[in-house]
């Protein structure tokens, strides 16, 4: 071991190093940084039994920050290359993030995978790791959460009767309407989509959903509404998804 230490002293591995160094401008290849932000490392993307540090292809090595370069060799949580699985609303702080060195209560479960890590468990402050579009897929349902729960504890709520007497509680999204029949857990629910250039509504079919509280009855038919609403495949998977896990929830 120290004799392989030694071989990172050598005036040929510096010279080496420093010609990698700088066709990488000085750069880390993963974050970026620079010299005056941290140390610089070369970091060898393979590697060849007997053949020394300095003895390889420029183009088999590239520049790295010391913390980069600990995660490419798996001594620390590697800050990329993470997939996000799923995301779970826990309705309030009772999960737990699995980040390093983080272990604060969340409420939105981010589920992610790491090839060489495997799986954990993170908060929404601490998934800057995630993929670009994992990231961008969790902002837009962490922003859909938000419109779900605004929506339900933000509108007006009045009730009314149907032609046959029927009792409801309803409340308006923009020119639609959303109805919920029913009391205790035994709730269904029913989409009202006004016509364009016509005053009148298309009446969606009764959906039924036992077992539900009140608000998770006013949840599932707004994820409804707009799910029938929106032209965006992507988000009328999204969704589907939500929805299908809210209506798991027990």
């Amino acid at each position: 071991m120290a004799k392989q230490r030694n071989l990172y002293t050598n005036s040929e591995w510096e010279a080496f190093s420093l010609k990698v160094k700088r066709r990488d401008d000085f750069r880390c290849m993963k974050c970026g940084r620079s010299p005056s932000e941290t140390v610089l490392q070369v970091h060898h993307q393979l590697y060849v039994a007997n053949k020394k540090p300095w003895e390889y292809a420029t183009s088999d090595c590239i520049t790295l920050c010391r913390g980069c370069h600990a995660r490419e060799h798996g001594i620390i949580e590697p800050n990329r290359g993470w997939f996000l699985l799923s995301i779970v609303d826990l309705g309030g702080l009772d999960g737990t993030c699995e980040r390093e060195n983080c272990g604060n209560g969340i409420r939105y479960e981010h589920y992610t995978y790491h090839p060489q890590w495997g799986y954990k468990t993170l908060g929404s402050t601490c998934i800057e790791h995630l993929t670009q579009k994992d990231r961008a897929l969790s902002g837009k349902l962490l922003a859909c959460y938000c419109g779900i729960s605004k929506f339900v504890h933000g509108s007006k709520w009045f009730e009314g009767r149907t032609k046959k007497q029927k009792s409801y509680i309803a409340a308006k999204h923009g020119h639609d309407y959303v109805r919920i029949y029913g009391t205790g857990k035994k709730y269904t629910f029913q989409v009202l989509l006004k016509v364009k250039g016509m005053k009148r509504y298309e009446f969606g079919e009764l959906i039924r959903i036992p077992g539900k509280n009140l608000l998770e009855a006013k949840e599932l038919a707004f994820i409804t509404l707009k799910g029938m609403r929106s032209n965006d495949p992507q988000e009328k998977e999204m969704l589907r998804c939500v929805y299908r896990s809210a209506r798991e929830v027990t």
